[in-house]
């Protein structure tokens, strides 16, 4: 018997994968050197969608459409149809005692099957079924192959999954961006202003909330000005001194938190606890180098704020500032205004 050779699938799915092939035609690939290289009847290969819970047929060889996308009546724990924790093997189908799954088998002429999971970077993302005509135990050897080839052409979907949500991302940060632009440079309107911003950052970064305070000058509070997904009883926890609460924010600084549990920098990280807040990135809104409050996102229990993230309330930030400060300088305008006319004795409209 002749030794099988385990090196040219990876030659030929590698170099589909590098060639810019098409997912569906390097995974199409890899089912079928899967099945030639076992010598099983067929087998395919499922993942997770890239949008929604469930997963979807992403290659197969040697099993007909009925039994790949044919409506089954065989129950959600059937097991082809959850990616598995661990590798399931059935030697034989005798040994199956599901009826109904088994009858499905047998019409697809298969006496035994395995299910592999594949895991990327500890995550179960992927399966492959391999199923087999006659009685059949695949050796350790054999699942590590099955894992290693359908492992790389999973790892290059994923990436184009990534490289995709990273332009998608992308694109969402500057639609919102330019339609906060658009509103500051529409409307005198400061509340339609940050109302937009709170509930645009809350959608588009995916936090809890976010909320803009404004520094009051005679009390050197910060009060709310606008929020958005955080709840009454937090945002009126107390008076927010700005000398207490993330201080360095009133010299400009960004501020992140990483862990409100253990972080020095919070007047009240009890009440964040109860809020279900974990993480902070604190901005600072300043007109000339003068400090005027601050743009707040929270979020709860996940990865720390990115750097392209952080950029985007930067920027964000700096926009709310621009705002508010076209706002007073208008109403100051407008205050000095109906002054001149009180001046001049004119009682009519001012409109």
């Amino acid at each position: 018997m002749s030794p099988v050779d385990y090196l040219m699938p990876f030659v030929e799915v590698g170099r589909a994968v590098f060639d810019g092939a098409g997912n569906d035609h390097v995974m199409s690939l890899t089912a079928e050197a899967l099945t030639r290289t076992l010598d099983i009847k067929g087998c395919f290969i499922k993942m997770k969608a890239y949008k929604g819970d469930h997963i979807e047929v992403i290659g197969s060889k040697g099993l007909s459409e009925r039994f790949l996308f044919g409506k089954s009546d065989y129950g959600k724990n059937w097991v082809c149809l959850n990616l598995p924790e661990s590798t399931v093997c059935i030697p034989q189908l005798d040994d199956f005692d599901i009826q109904g799954e088994k009858a499905l088998l047998e019409a697809e002429g298969i006496q035994s099957f395995t299910v592999v999971p594949i895991a990327i970077r500890q995550e179960t993302v992927a399966m492959v079924a391999l199923f087999s005509g006659t009685p059949r135990e695949f050796t350790p050897e054999e699942i590590g192959f099955v894992e290693s080839l359908a492992g790389q052409g999973i790892q290059s979907i994923l990436w184009q999954r990534r490289v995709h949500s990273m332009v998608e991302k992308e694109r969402e940060y500057l639609r919102s961006f330019q339609e906060i632009s658009s509103a500051i440079n529409e409307s005198l309107n400061i509340g339609k202003v940050l109302e937009l911003v709170v509930t645009k950052i809350t959608t588009v970064m995916g936090v809890k909330g976010c909320v803009v305070r404004l520094l009051d000058p005679k009390s050197q509070n910060l009060y709310v000005a606008r929020s958005h997904g955080l709840s009454k009883e937090f945002l009126q926890k107390g008076p927010v001194d700005a000398q207490r609460s993330m201080a360095e924010n009133l010299a400009g600084k960004v501020v992140v938190i990483d862990e409100v549990l253990t972080d020095p920098r919070l007047q009240y990280p009890a009440e964040m606890v109860e809020e279900g807040v974990r993480k902070i990135l604190s901005i600072p809104l300043t007109v000339r180098g003068k400090f005027i409050g601050v743009l707040r996102i929270y979020t709860g229990e996940g990865p720390k704020f990115t750097q392209r993230e952080i950029d985007f309330a930067l920027a964000i930030g700096q926009q709310c500032a621009f705002a508010i400060e076209n706002a007073r300088i208008y109403q100051r305008l407008h205050h000095e205004y109906q002054q001149l006319l009180c001046d001049f004795g004119y009682e009519g409209s001012s409109e």
